[in-house]
């Protein structure tokens, strides 16, 4: 009995010591910033010549836990093709499970999330808000990160700026690079 109280005791420690020294060795970086390309249009099946599609750049931020799932952020500031003083700001936050968000190599991951924005055209403004599926695919190298993303929203949160009947298809996508720490 003596020789198991040892045994146990000296196993016990060896995983102890083992486990705080793994921990100790987490290089992972959890957190990330950074910039990019956004895009967004409002298509319709019926008339082609009239979607509203915006440009501009991003700025995002994202934890992930571990290196299946993370939660991002992202600010966007837009401009109109077609008319120069219709301007897009808003958010997304979204939460997305799939792999590579802290381990280096290939990134492919979806998810759902919430969009805020509003349109502003001189002195009127038009807020829009709403849930919305995407995902991604991109490639983590271990400070730097690089992401393509893809998002569909809910159109119907458009109507009321929607001027003919049909179907209409609300995405957007952008083209990130982001540090990781």
């Amino acid at each position: 009995m003596k020789n198991t109280l040892i045994s146990s005791t000296i196993l016990a420690s060896s995983l102890l010591l083992s486990t705080l020294s793994y921990a100790n060795t987490d290089d992972a970086n959890h957190w990330s910033v950074g910039a990019g390309r956004y895009v967004f249009t409002l298509s319709s099946d019926n008339d082609y010549e009239n979607d509203d599609t915006f440009s501009g750049y991003n700025l995002t931020a994202g934890y992930a836990p571990n290196n299946h799932f993370q939660v991002r952020a992202s600010y966007f500031s837009l401009e109109n093709h077609d008319y120069n003083d219709l301007d897009s700001t808003g958010y997304d936050l979204m939460a997305y499970g799939g792999v590579g968000f802290t381990q280096r190599g290939f990134r492919g991951y979806g998810g759902a999330g919430f969009f805020s924005e509003e349109w502003k055209f001189l002195s009127v403004s038009e807020s829009f808000s709403g849930l919305q599926l995407g995902g991604g695919i991109g490639y983590n190298w271990g400070q730097v990160a690089l992401d393509f993303v893809i998002r569909f929203r809910q159109a119907d949160k458009y109507e009321d700026f929607i001027s003919e009947s049909g179907t209409y298809v609300a995405g957007s996508g952008n083209l990130n690079v982001s540090y990781l720490f």
